[in-house]
């Protein structure tokens, strides 16, 4: 189910395991971070640690050729640095906010591997 919704701000692009890109819009902080958007919106299969940054499910890359400025936080930086294919793009969708720094971005779902 895709959120629809001409009052939406900005957008995000997703692209999930199969390579399909979903172009979601999104209201700033109408959730608490792009892995509740991505789930809410269609994908279930992220998240294990509920948006705690400990398990890696929610492994993201942004593609988009720029790196987001935010900084990544303790705990999110000692979860990536567990994970096999962290690189400078890498982030933990629930650490990532909705705000207008990612509208027009787009995101490879990456998980846990």
């Amino acid at each position: 189910m895709h959120i629809m919704n001409e009052q939406c701000d900005y957008k995000v692009t997703i692209i999930d395991a199969y390579d399909d890109a979903h172009e979601i819009p999104f209201k700033r902080h109408a959730l608490s971070n792009l892995m509740e958007l991505i789930v809410n919106s269609y994908y279930e299969e992220i998240g294990d640690c509920k948006g705690r940054a400990w398990c890696g499910t929610c492994h993201v890359k942004d593609i988009s050729n720029e790196i987001l400025t935010e900084t990544i936080g303790v705990l999110e930086d000692e979860t990536l640095n567990k994970l096999e294919v962290r690189d400078a793009t890498s982030r933990l969708a629930c650490q990532v906010l909705l705000t207008e720094s990612i509208h027009n971005k787009t995101f490879r779902i990456i998980g846990d591997v």
